[in-house]
Formats: structure tokens, C-alpha cells, sequence
């Protein structure tokens, strides 16, 4: 009996020591506490202190830091969904301020991590897109240091990649208007990636997989043919044309019959 209240002392006492109210504290001295976690790696208590810091602050310059400081930790101890919003805020707000390009960095690579495979979600590959392509524009020199053109490169042929998969799955499930609008919108938007191609090859084959719209895929794929010569696609191009040659010529003989 002795032994089991010892215990229930001891529980007892813990509670209280971790429920028991917390001294209140002024943005500084929260900022001193989160930057001593923060210097120690510590971010799950550093958090904390930075947001009271932020709603204490009694300054911009006190905000600023602690919201940056904040989506840091998140970012750091790879909390990614949330340093996303963080990175954003602070951007929305002080985004003329010399840590802005790095906010804007981490905010895209905050995305990029988040990345799924390409039959899902493609909606954080679109957010790493967007902070890289600004970055690169609002300050070319940061983003050479940090390979942004690289990232984007890989992105936009990742996300003209998920519009293929999709066009190919509604031609294949017979909602052609469907898949149609889809490569559609690789062609306007994605000439520079490795679906472009794919994209002109699939709309030939569309087309040529219809009686009377012969001209529609030659169309295509002389597009194909001009605009990427060295095409992977070169000799069953070449075989379509014959055949679809074949075709018009035939129909042409039949209407002069």
C-alpha cells in the first residue's frame, strides 16, 4: 500500500509540474528563449517561443524576426506543411526585406518536399514551380547560386508529364474531348519539355485513328517531324504518313469515280 501511493505522489506531482501555468514572457525575452532552443537544434520548444514573440511584438522588426524564425524551426525540422503558410505570411508582409529571397527559397523547397508521385496531387510541385520561377526572375544571380533553372526545368517536365498521363487515361477510357484538352494545354504551355513531343504524337495518333481526319494527323505529325527531326517517334511517323497518304489518296480516287 506504502509502495502505491509513493507512486500516485509522484504522478501526482509530475502533472502539476507539467500543467502548472507557464510565466508570462515579452516578445524579447520569448525571442532570447526560441533563439537559445533554435541554436541548439531544440525547434519543437523554439517554435513556441517565436509565436509568442509574434504576438507580443510590440515592432515590425520584432515580427519580422520572429516570423521568420519560426517558419525556420518548421522548415528545419522538416515540419514542411506547416513552414509553407509561415514562409507565405512572412513574404506577404515584409517581403521587400533582405531575407526575403531566402523565405522565398525555403518556401519553394518547402514545396518540392512535399512532391508525391506523378498519378497524384501535383499541387506542391505547382507551389515549388511558382516561388522558383519568381525567385529566378526577381534575383538571377541568387537563383544560379542555388541551381533554380535546374529545379525548374525538372518541374515543368514533371507537371507536362502528369497532363500526358491524364490525356492518355481519358483517350484510353474513351472521353476523348477530355484527353484532348489536356494535350492541348501541354502543346500551348509546355513546349519546352519532353511532353511536347509526346503530346504531338498522341494527337497524330488521335486523329489518324479517325476515318476523315487524315489531314488533322498529318498535321500533327509534320508538326512533329519539323519542330523535333531527331523525334523518337521518327519511323512510326513516317509509316503513319504513308498510310494516311494511302488513305486521302483512295478517298480522292473514290469521289472522282
Amino acid at each position: 500500500m506504502m509502495k502505491k501511493l509513493l507512486v500516485f505522489v509522484l504522478a501526482a506531482a509530475t502533472l502539476f509540474a507539467c500543467t502548472k501555468p507557464q510565466p508570462h514572457l515579452n516578445a524579447d525575452e520569448s525571442m532570447q528563449k526560441g533563439l537559445a532552443y533554435f541554436q541548439k537544434k531544440n525547434y519543437e520548444d523554439a517554435i513556441p517561443m517565436f509565436e509568442n514573440s509574434i504576438m507580443e511584438a510590440e515592432s515590425p522588426d520584432m515580427a519580422a524576426k520572429a516570423q521568420l524564425f519560426l517558419a525556420d524551426s518548421y522548415f528545419l525540422s522538416k515540419r514542411y506543411p506547416e513552414a509553407i503558410p509561415a514562409y507565405q505570411q512572412y513574404l506577404d508582409v515584409y517581403g521587400s526585406s533582405e531575407d526575403a529571397n531566402t523565405a522565398l527559397l525555403r518556401l519553394g523547397l518547402s514545396h518540392y518536399a512535399l512532391i508525391d508521385k506523378m498519378d497524384r496531387d501535383m499541387s506542391a510541385a505547382e507551389g515549388a514551380l511558382k516561388s522558383f520561377t519568381t525567385l529566378r526572375e526577381k534575383d538571377p544571380g541568387f537563383s544560379k547560386e542555388f541551381k533554380l533553372t535546374e529545379k525548374i526545368v525538372e518541374l515543368r517536365n514533371m507537371l507536362a508529364d502528369r497532363e500526358l498521363y491524364v490525356a492518355k487515361f481519358y483517350i484510353r477510357i474513351k472521353e476523348p474531348q477530355a484527353g484532348v484538352k489536356r494535350l492541348d494545354y501541354i502543346i500551348e504551355r509546355y513546349k519546352d519539355t519532353n511532353a511536347y513531343e509526346d503530346a504531338l504524337y498522341e494527337y497524330g495518333l488521335y486523329y489518324a485513328a479517325q476515318e476523315g481526319k487524315e489531314n488533322d494527323a498529318l498535321r500533327y505529325f509534320n508538326q512533329l517531324m519539323k519542330e523535333k527531326p531527331d523525334t523518337k517517334y521518327a519511323k512510326d511517323v513516317a509509316k503513319q504518313l504513308v498510310s494516311l497518304l494511302d488513305r486521302v489518296q483512295k478517298r480522292l480516287e473514290k469521289k472522282g469515280a
